[in-house]
C-alpha cells in the first residue's frame, strides 16, 4: 500500500517537533469561537463594529428618525463633530456625550445633514492618563492642559476626499444617496484553479488618454478592463490600492480609511458598479487589504486617533508605519467588521491578505531568510517567536469570510514558509485557502542573472507542502513598482524599444521573448492550485508602473500586429483558454516528473492527459528526444515557437495536429516517446487513449 502524505500539519512528521506550537494555535481559536458565540451568537454579529459605531439612521421611542453617530475613543475628553455647514467650528449642539466603555455618542436632527456634507471630528485627548490598557504612556503627547483638540477623519466614513487645494489635507464626506445603487449580477461561484489578474485601478488608464499625473477611474476600469482580463481567459482580477490611503505611493498599502473605496477613481457606488461588473462577465473579485499596519498619518487616519496608541503596538514596522496590537479585543472586532464591511456591502468575493508574515511574528520576521521550517517557530535568540494573537486574528478572519461567503477565495501573501496556512485551524492551521508562492519570481530573477539547473527548477515549480495550496507566479506587483525592473525588462533591457517590430531582428530580443514564454508556461504548467499574473504583464509591458510619471498601461501594444507585443498577448491567452481552461480536469491533477538532462537542458512531465516538453537550452536543438511517459497517443497542442506567438515557427502545431505513438519498453508500464524540441522552446501534448 501506497503512504499517503501528510493531509494537515498536525499529520506530518517533519512538524513533530512543533506540535504544541499548532495545538496551542488551535485550542486558542476553538476556545476563543466558543466564547465568542456564546457571548454574540456568531462571529458575524460578533463583527459588528461597523453597524454600531459610526453615523446611522436610527428611529427614537417616539417612531422619528434621527441620526446617531458613536466613536469608541477611550482616551478622549471630549469629542465634536464640525462640518462645512458649521464653518468646521466646534458647537456645542454637535459635541458629543461620553457612554460607556469609551463609546461618545451624537444624536442629531435628520435635516442636519445631508448627503454629500463634509465632516470633520474633533478630538480634546484625556489630561490624566489613568487607564489600566495604557501601561506605557511616555509617548503619550497629547491631552495636556492647554492642547488644541485634534483634527481626524472618522474611522468608519464611506467617503473621504482629498482637498484639491491642500493636498495634505482630507476630509470625509457624508455618503447616503437618495438612490442606492442596486446589484444586477449574481456573485460566480468559487474559482477552480483561479487564475487571477491582479490589477490597479487608477494606474489601468490607457496611455493613449494619459496626461501628466492624472489617475484612472472606477467607471474607466469597469469599461475599458474589465472585458479585456475576461477575453485573455482570466477567472479572478485581484485589486489593489481600493481601500482609501493618502499617499498615492504607498499603492494602498498605508490605510486610512478602512470603511473607504478610494476617492481617486471615483465614488463608492462607481465601484460597486465594478464589481457588479466584473460579476456580470463572471470574473471574481479579491479585495487587497492591508490588516497588518496601517498610514503613519494622524489627522487622516487612525494613528493615535483619541491621542493614544488606539489599535497600535508601541513599535513601529519596518516600513515605517503603525502595526496593529492584535491583543486587544477591539482591534481585532475592528479589522473583523472590516472584513464583514466590504462582503456584505460591496459583494467582494474574497481578500488577498498582505504581509501576512508581519502578523504571524512578534519580531515581523525581519532579517531572517527562514532557511529551516524551525525558523517559522524560534526566532534566533531560540525564543518562540509567534504573535499568537496575530494567529487569531487570522484565524477568525477566514472563519469569518467563509461563514458570510463560503465562496469566498481568501489569499496569503506570506514570505517565512509557515506551515500549514491553508488548513483549517482545527487541523493546525490558519484557514486560508491559498498561499503564494513567493519563491517562485525569486527564482526567476536570479535564473536570469545566471542559468541554474534543471534540478533546481524544477524543484523550485513544484516545491510546497501537500496540504498548502498555493497559487504560482512568474510576477507581481513587486516587481514592477517604484522603478523596480519586471522580468520582460531584465531579459530584454532597452532593446525593448527598438527590436520590437515584426521583421525586425536581435539576438537578445529572440532569446529573451522565447524564455519568456517557457517561464510563464512552465509556472502555469506546474501551478499547484491557481495562478497570478499582474496587470500588463502577459503582454511584456515595456515599463515598469509608478505612481506618478509611469502610472499608465500601454494597452495599444498588445493590439498593434505590426509588434511582437501581441505575440506575447496571444501566448498568455493561448496558455490560459487552450490549457488551463479546456483542460481542466488535468489541472486537478499533480506534475509528474518524467525526463531531465541538465547538460542539455531539458525537462519533460505529465499532468493528467497533457505532456510537456521543455528545452531551455539556447542553442542546442533536439531531433531524436526519447523519454518514457504513459502510453498512448499523443497528440500536438501547442508551442511556444509558433510564429503567432514571436516565435520563429520552426516548431508550429499543423491542423491536423502531429500524432505520437509510444514505444513498449521491456518490463515497464511506462512507454517511449519521440519528440523533436528547436532551442528554448515547449511543447504541449495531450494523451488521448
Amino acid at each position: 500500500m501506497p503512504i499517503l502524505p501528510p493531509q494537515n500539519p498536525l499529520e506530518d512528521p517533519a512538524l513533530e517537533p512543533y506540535r504544541a506550537f499548532l495545538l496551542r494555535r488551535s485550542r486558542r481559536f476553538t476556545d476563543e469561537l466558543l466564547r465568542i458565540t456564546t457571548q454574540y451568537g456568531s462571529l458575524r454579529a460578533y463583527a459588528n463594529l461597523h453597524t454600531s459605531l459610526g453615523l446611522h439612521r436610527v428611529s427614537n421611542a417616539k417612531g422619528e428618525t434621527r441620526w446617531r453617530w458613536r466613536e469608541y475613543m477611550p482616551q478622549a475628553e471630549a469629542v465634536w463633530l464640525t462640518t462645512d455647514k458649521l464653518n468646521f467650528q466646534r458647537h456645542a449642539s454637535h459635541r458629543f456625550q461620553r457612554k460607556q466603555n469609551g463609546i461618545f455618542e451624537l444624536t442629531l436632527p435628520l435635516e442636519a445633514l445631508a448627503h454629500g456634507d463634509y465632516l470633520e471630528l474633533r478630538v480634546l485627548p484625556l489630561a490624566a492618563w489613568n487607564q489600566p490598557d495604557q501601561p506605557d504612556q511616555s509617548d503619550l503627547t497629547a491631552g495636556r492642559s492647554g492642547t488644541p483638540p485634534l483634527r481626524r477623519v472618522p474611522a468608519f466614513a464611506h467617503w473621504v476626499e482629498q482637498d484639491k487645494v491642500v493636498p495634505a489635507q482630507w476630509c470625509a464626506r457624508l455618503w447616503t444617496p437618495g438612490q442606492p445603487y442596486r446589484f444586477r449580477h449574481r456573485r460566480p461561484g468559487a474559482p477552480v484553479f483561479p487564475r487571477i489578474y491582479e490589477a490597479h485601478v487608477g494606474m489601468a488608464q490607457s496611455s493613449l488618454t494619459h496626461h501628466g499625473e492624472s489617475v484612472g477611474s472606477y467607471d474607466e476600469f469597469s469599461g475599458s478592463v474589465l472585458p479585456r482580463i475576461k477575453a485573455d481567459g482570466y477567472t479572478a482580477v485581484q485589486l489593489m490600492g481600493i481601500l482609501e490611503h493618502p499617499l498615492y505611493r504607498s499603492f494602498g498599502y498605508q490605510v486610512s480609511s478602512y470603511f473607504a473605496p478610494s476617492s481617486r477613481y471615483g465614488t463608492p457606488d462607481q465601484f460597486k458598479a465594478l464589481v457588479d461588473t466584473a460579476h456580470g462577465l463572471g470574473l471574481a473579485v479579491i479585495l487587497d487589504i492591508t490588516h497588518g499596519h496601517a498610514c503613519p498619518n494622524t489627522e487622516q487616519g487612525l494613528a493615535r486617533y483619541d491621542g493614544s496608541r488606539y489599535f497600535f503596538s508601541e513599535k513601529f514596522n519596518q516600513w515605517g508605519t503603525p502595526s496593529f496590537d492584535y491583543s486587544r479585543e477591539m482591534t481585532r472586532r475592528f479589522l473583523l467588521s472590516n472584513c464583514r464591511y466590504w462582503l456584505e456591502e460591496f459583494r467582494v468575493d474574497g481578500f488577498r491578505f498582505d504581509a501576512v508574515g508581519n502578523m504571524l511574528y512578534r519580531d515581523h520576521g525581519v532579517d531572517d531568510d527562514f532557511s529551516h521550517v524551525g525558523r517559522c517557530f524560534y526566532g534566533k535568540d531560540g525564543e518562540p517567536r509567534a504573535d499568537e494573537d496575530g494567529e487569531l486574528y487570522l484565524c477568525l478572519a477566514n472563519a469569518l469570510t467563509h461563514e458570510l461567503r463560503p465562496q469566498a477565495v481568501t489569499i496569503a501573501e506570506e514570505f517565512s514558509g509557515m506551515p500549514g496556512l491553508t488548513c483549517p485551524p482545527q487541523e493546525g492551521g490558519l484557514g486560508f485557502d491559498y498561499r503564494f508562492a513567493m519563491g517562485i519570481p525569486d527564482y526567476w530573477e536570479k535564473c536570469i542573472e545566471a542559468p541554474r539547473d534543471m534540478g533546481s527548477l524544477w524543484y523550485e515549480m513544484t516545491n510546497h507542502r501537500p496540504y498548502d495550496r498555493t497559487i504560482s507566479y512568474v510576477e507581481c506587483h513587486d516587481q514592477c513598482i517604484n522603478g523596480d525592473d519586471a522580468m520582460i525588462w531584465r531579459l530584454l533591457g532597452d532593446d525593448m524599444y527598438h527590436y520590437m517590430s515584426v521583421g525586425t531582428e536581435s539576438w537578445n530580443v529572440s532569446r529573451g521573448l522565447a524564455f519568456y514564454r517557457l517561464m510563464r508556461l512552465i509556472t502555469l504548467a506546474t501551478a499547484d492550485a491557481g495562478y497570478l499574473n499582474f496587470m500588463g504583464n502577459e503582454f511584456g509591458h515595456p515599463e515598469w508602473l509608478d505612481a506618478e510619471a509611469h502610472a499608465h498601461r500601454q494597452w495599444y501594444l498588445a493590439d498593434r500586429p505590426d509588434l511582437k507585443y501581441v505575440g506575447l498577448a496571444a501566448w498568455d491567452k493561448a496558455q490560459l483558454w487552450d490549457l488551463a481552461a479546456a483542460h481542466m480536469e488535468d489541472f486537478q491533477q499533480a506534475p509528474l516528473f518524467r525526463f531531465i538532462h541538465e547538460e542539455e537542458r531539458l525537462l519533460a512531465f505529465e499532468r493528467g492527459r497533457l505532456l510537456f516538453a521543455f528545452n531551455f537550452h539556447e542553442l542546442e536543438a533536439r531531433q531524436d528526444l526519447t523519454f518514457a511517459v504513459t502510453p498512448g497517443k499523443y497528440v500536438e497542442l501547442l508551442s511556444s515557437d509558433e510564429a503567432r506567438f514571436a516565435g520563429h515557427g520552426n516548431l508550429s502545431v499543423t491542423r491536423p495536429p502531429v500524432e505520437h505513438f509510444t514505444r513498449p519498453l521491456p518490463d515497464r508500464h511506462e512507454q517511449d516517446v519521440t519528440l523533436y524540441l528547436p532551442p528554448l522552446v515547449a511543447l504541449v501534448l495531450r494523451r488521448e487513449d
